[in-house]
């Protein structure tokens, strides 16, 4: 544990020569700037931004790299630092105050956004190595910024002129986050019908990605489609898991995420109890939550 203080994080986030210091620095001031989100009500830090924007212009850096510099500590991440500060988690802030700084980040880097889609084009024909891996990994980050611009015009394209599943992939993403997805799910599900591991991502994007007030009614929908198998320890992960995993979703204050997770997690057990003995874990943070959500959670585990 350390203490650095935050002008000297905003120096090793522009200027330190190991990569891993920048990202550490990056991450902290990140996590430091949402839980101001939430708790105060305010602005993404711009001096954090502005550093983290010279990063991303830094052309000698590699993609993959800038790529990962662009991630933000995931919303549970930030209820378990929140909650170990002594301050019990909204998981509607949280999911707010990271929008926000999506957005903002979209905002303030919309001239660059285009500079560094294009560094990031593969020409190429596809090849699993670091080179392309990196650049693909920095255009669909790129992507999800330029939808939240755009409103998913050039996921559209993307997913249009797609030549692998990697591009598909990252642009029907930002298609279900622009709630533009209708045409290229249907389009996905009949190319990649007969794959249970590709569609295993399709069902479980669809509810990751969702907005917290539809990630269970969507979820509900999946577990009705005909390919939902809950005999299938990863299709079921893929869907019932996908649900736990969104976090403002899942915690959603009426009980109904932790209801419905509870109910296939009893019908699971009968035919498979280690698959449901390992995704009941999502109910082991009950603790950390309002008095609220903490009933309704513990309801569930004693109905379980």
């Amino acid at each position: 544990e350390n203490d650095i203080p935050r002008e000297t994080r905003l120096f090793l986030l522009a200027h330190d020569t190991d990569p891993f210091n920048r990202w550490e620095a990056s991450r902290s001031l990140a996590r430091e700037s949402l839980m101001a989100s939430v708790t105060e009500g305010a602005e993404p830090d711009g001096a954090w931004l502005d550093a983290l924007g010279q990063v991303l212009s830094e052309t000698d850096l590699e993609p993959a790299f800038r790529a990962l510099m662009l991630g933000v500590p995931a919303q549970a991440e930030l209820a378990r630092a929140l909650h170990e500060k002594g301050v019990t988690p909204d998981p509607e802030a949280i999911w707010t105050a990271s929008e926000r700084l999506a957005q903002t980040m979209a905002t303030r880097w919309e001239g660059m956004l285009p500079v560094l889609a294009e560094e990031a084009k593969v020409e190429a024909d596809y090849a699993p190595d670091a080179e392309q891996s990196g650049k693909r990994a920095l255009g669909s980050a790129v992507l999800a910024l330029q939808t939240r611009l755009d409103g998913g015009a050039a996921a559209q394209a993307a997913f249009d002129g797609a030549t692998n599943m990697t591009q598909q992939l990252a642009a029907l993403s930002c298609l279900v986050r622009a709630g533009r997805d209708e045409q290229a799910l249907k389009a996905f599900h009949a190319q990649w019908k007969d794959d249970k591991l590709i569609m295993n991502k399709w069902f479980g994007l669809q509810i990751a990605l969702a907005a917290p007030d539809v990630a269970v009614e969507r979820t509900e929908a999946l577990v009705k489609h005909p390919q939902f198998d809950a005999s299938n320890p990863n299709r079921f992960r893929a869907v019932l898991g996908a649900l736990s995993g969104n976090h403002a979703g899942f915690h959603r204050a009426d009980g109904s995420g932790y209801r419905l997770l509870a109910d296939h997690l009893i019908d699971l057990d009968s035919r498979n109890p280690q698959t449901a003995a390992r995704m009941a874990v999502a109910f082991q943070t009950w603790t950390r939550y309002d008095d609220g959500r903490q009933a309704l959670m513990k309801a569930e585990l004693e109905r379980i």
